[in-house]
């Protein structure tokens, strides 16, 4: 329970230092805000394996990682896919893609492709299996016409998985917050259905869609 306590606050933290005014973000450098993305107490609190192995992503999958920022969650999809399978890892931060395909080569990983997108369309080259929104989509302005573009970039039977704050958001996301009945709604609106809740993350809802 400690550790638990431990790493929720930690993680709180680096969502508060996330958060802070453009200028902020502006003085940071991309190296600063990898630092950030793939912090310890982060990738504690994000359970990644388990979060994969809940997706069920299986060799010579397509899956697009929507934010990818440092490619976090990129590189162990990358692996699940193996080298049949392909991730695009989308983001709009040029810089953070470059880290990215460095990562990438240094890991002997031609399997992931990056994606520079506009902050209104990810622009997924090709259809995928999964699709995959991970502290992303309280960033994204106006979340339900995003949404709907999605299914043009899915396979029949595709999936869309999101994952986001729940109850407690930190500091400075004020203008950010949706509820998981908005995502419903939107989500709806877009022709999705859920067919799968996990509450394993805390602070963090974990939903699949069809």
């Amino acid at each position: 329970m400690k550790k638990n306590i431990i790493s929720f606050i930690a993680i709180m933290m680096v969502a508060a230092m996330i958060a802070l005014p453009a200028q902020a973000q502006q003085r940071r450098t991309a190296e600063e805000y990898i630092k950030i993305l793939e912090s310890e107490s982060r990738i504690s609190g994000l359970q990644i394996e388990k979060v994969i192995k809940t997706l069920q992503v299986s060799p010579g999958q397509k899956v697009a990682d929507i934010g990818s920022g440092s490619g976090l969650f990129s590189r162990p999809m990358a692996k699940a896919v193996g080298i049949n399978g392909i991730v695009y890892a989308v983001d709009v931060d040029p810089e953070l893609l470059k880290h990215v395909e460095k990562s990438a080569n240094r890991s002997r990983m031609s399997n992931i492709k990056t994606v520079l997108a506009p902050f209104d369309d990810p622009k997924i080259p090709e259809k995928v299996d999964l699709i995959a929104i991970i502290d992303t989509l309280h960033h994204i302005e106006n979340q339900a016409p995003y949404l709907k573009k999605l299914r043009q970039y899915l396979k029949p039977g595709g999936r869309v998985a999101i994952i986001d704050f729940s109850a407690d958001w930190p500091d400075g996301h004020e203008k950010m917050r949706y509820t998981v009945d908005d995502l419903e709604v939107w989500m709806k609106a877009a022709g999705f259905k859920q067919v799968e809740k996990h509450d394993f993350l805390q602070n963090n809802f974990f939903l699949i869609y069809q």
